[in-house]
């Protein structure tokens, strides 16, 4: 072997390194784009344009996992394993390759048509949903949640054989964990938490109508919004929209959005959502944009993304330094409401356990509890198709 050899293979490897950046890249724009249109959908879209955007949205992922699944991309990942694993183990590069070959792996079994026609549903699920929800319709949902149902088993049996029709989308959230692992988890934590939550709730009721008085939309809006950038939300790499139900995107590096929704009678709604999105940003914000455009340049779990909102939206957004700070900047443009209000009351008020049915306002925690124990008579997910009806009216 001539010296000059080993030179020309690591080039090689770089070349090909390069190329293997680029098509992500190509990739991410792809799913990006998809993504402003699913923002758009949520936020601003006229109702009219609902059936159109189904389309759009669904021929974009769709050409994206073209180009996810295209043989020439794998062929480039299987050329750079050598080279992958002759870098630092933790090494972006190594890294880099190793992740986009799982996500090959995985992804090659999904058939474009299925991310086509799941897209499609989706967007037309969400239309009808902001309807019903106002109407508090949940017979015109029904089929809507059927055929999810349906196409979430679908996805399922492209991984097949498998202990848990659940394991894929577990696996696609939170890499190794399964229903098995998660039910483990959480028995252990159900034994210690829900008798914790019993008593909390057995004491007598705090008094939180101070959070339930009239508070101007527009004054609350601001007040979130002042609040998530003094956290360190940066709104040169983000903004804040209103929406029926509170999320966030991440469309690029520079460009990280969340929404939130605003209650004219419930303060807690639009701060706390404000916070619990902001968290959520943050941890994508503090990604490197190095990283940007490739599958290590976004959250690396929904659990870890989930433990980034919660903190800041509970453990310091509910915390009684916090408010020491925040509650005098507060008062300022709530006076009317809150001037007369000890901030021990206010901070009673704001950590206030109750039982809810709305996701939103329940502990994640226990409803992450209920949702893999419950009874398979009243989890259509998990039973034959000519049980779903009765379950979903359950």
């Amino acid at each position: 072997m001539t010296a000059g050899k080993p030179a020309r293979n690591r080039r090689s490897a770089e070349q090909m390194l390069v190329e293997l950046k680029r098509r992500l890249r190509e990739i991410s724009d792809l799913n990006a784009a998809g993504d402003v249109l699913n923002w758009d959908q949520a936020t601003y879209m006229p109702e009219g344009g609902a059936g159109a955007r189904s389309r759009q949205r669904a021929i974009l992922y769709r050409l994206a996992h073209e180009r996810v699944v295209a043989p020439a991309l794998g062929t480039l990942i299987d050329a750079l394993v050598r080279y992958g694993e002759s870098l630092p183990y933790d090494s972006d590069d190594a890294s880099l390759i190793r992740v986009a070959r799982r996500e090959y792996q995985k992804k090659i079994k999904i058939p474009p048509d299925h991310v086509a026609r799941a897209t499609a549903h989706s967007s037309a699920s969400y239309d009808a949903w902001t309807r019903a929800r106002l109407a508090n319709d949940f017979a015109t949902m029904v089929p809507y949640l059927e055929r999810t149902l349906d196409l979430s088993r679908e996805y399922s049996s492209y991984f097949a054989p498998y202990k848990h029709v659940a394991d894929p989308h577990i696996d696609d959230a939170d890499e190794g964990m399964t229903t098995g692992s998660i039910r483990e988890l959480f028995g252990e934590l159900k034994r210690q938490l829900v008798p914790m939550v019993r008593a909390i709730c057995e004491q007598p009721a705090v008094d939180d109508s101070c959070l339930l008085q009239t508070f101007a939309k527009a004054a609350q809006f601001d007040f979130a919004l002042h609040v998530a950038e003094r956290l360190g939300y940066d709104l040169k790499r983000g903004r804040l929209d209103l929406t029926h139900h509170p999320f966030c995107t991440r469309f690029s590096a520079g460009d990280v959005g969340i929404t939130t929704r605003v209650s004219e009678n419930d303060f807690g709604d639009a701060l706390f959502s404000t916070l619990h999105e902001a968290g959520h940003a943050m941890y994508e914000q503090g990604i490197s944009a190095a990283l940007d455009g490739t599958p290590l340049g976004q959250g690396i779990s929904a659990g870890v993304h989930e433990s980034q909102s919660r903190l800041w939206e509970n453990v310091v957004g509910r915390s009684r330094d916090f408010w020491e700070h925040f509650y005098p900047l507060m008062l300022q443009p709530f006076a009317e409401q809150l001037s007369d209000l000890p901030l021990a009351a206010f901070y009673r008020a704001i950590n206030n356990v109750a039982r809810s049915l709305i996701r939103t306002d329940a502990d994640y925690f226990l409803l992450g509890v209920l949702r893999p124990s419950a009874p398979r008579e009243a989890s259509p997910f998990f039973d034959p198709p000519g049980c779903r009806a009765s379950a979903a009216k359950q």
